[in-house]
């Protein structure tokens, strides 16, 4: 009974992630998309049109985007840990191997997110920092 009840944890967590992993990138091109078709009473396609473009992108500003998005997905990553770590834990069972190593992997994914949060904020600020020096 308990091979086959790890087996069907193991099944459940497999579609899980798969369904995670279909829905992530469907969910940002939506997303891009929603975001592009946004132009409000068409102020952008007039700023365009008269000349007004957006300030050029410096190496700085770049680079800066560039670990923004890195640290994005990193937290997606901890946040899809801590989800793993929840599953752990409620499929349990009582088992206190599991339960002990469902709490280790929620205590690493917490601390992880927090420490991404915390370079998050710093680039941010640094990025922010940045454009406003180029005024």
């Amino acid at each position: 009974m308990d091979k086959n009840y790890n087996l069907k944890i193991k099944k459940y967590l497999i579609i899980f992630v798969f369904a995670l992993l279909i829905s992530l990138p469907a969910i940002a091109i939506a997303q891009s998309a929603f975001a592009q078709s946004q132009d409000t009473y068409g102020l952008k396609t007039a700023a365009k049109e008269a000349g007004f473009n957006e300030k050029p992108q410096t190496p700085r500003i770049i680079i800066g985007k560039i670990i923004n998005y890195a640290l994005t997905f990193v937290g997606v990553i901890f946040l899809v840990l801590t989800i793993y770590a929840g599953f752990l834990w409620m499929t349990a069972g009582g088992n206190e191997e599991t339960v002990k190593k469902a709490k280790k992997w929620l205590v690493n994914s917490v601390v992880g997110l927090a420490i991404v949060l915390a370079a998050y904020s710093i680039t941010n600020f640094i990025l922010l920092q940045f454009i406003n020096a180029t005024k």
